[in-house]
């Protein structure tokens, strides 16, 4: 998995690609970890455009990670979910509390400060 981050309009964007597996779940875990100590009372957008498949301890440290952001009164969001990702957060429910985006540019727009 390969992680670049760069900030655009007061959003800290995080660009990912590759796969959220059991190879790649520890890694995956520890760079939100650090996401959130380091940004977590700020404005974060995962935009997931190269993420073709998350196992369910992705999700799970996705929510993890979003309950920390929310107690530094911090924002993470999503965008760009492939149809099968985001089907997961729509069948969990997920997507009622975590702002999930269709592209980036509408996510910046709407996050901008």
């Amino acid at each position: 998995m390969t992680i670049e981050a760069r900030d655009v309009d007061g959003v800290h964007v995080v660009q990912m690609e590759g796969q959220v597996r059991i190879s790649t779940q520890n890694d995956f875990k520890d760079y939100l970890d650090q996401l959130s100590s380091s940004f977590g009372n700020a404005i974060v957008l995962l935009n997931m455009t190269g993420v073709s498949y998350m196992n369910s301890a992705g999700i799970g440290i996705i929510v993890d990670s979003f309950k920390k952001f929310r107690e530094k009164s911090g924002r993470l969001t999503m965008c760009n979910l492939s149809p099968d990702i985001y089907r997961l957060f729509e069948v969990t429910k997920l997507n009622r509390f975590i702002e999930i985006f269709e592209s980036e540019t509408a996510a910046i727009e709407k996050l901008k400060v």
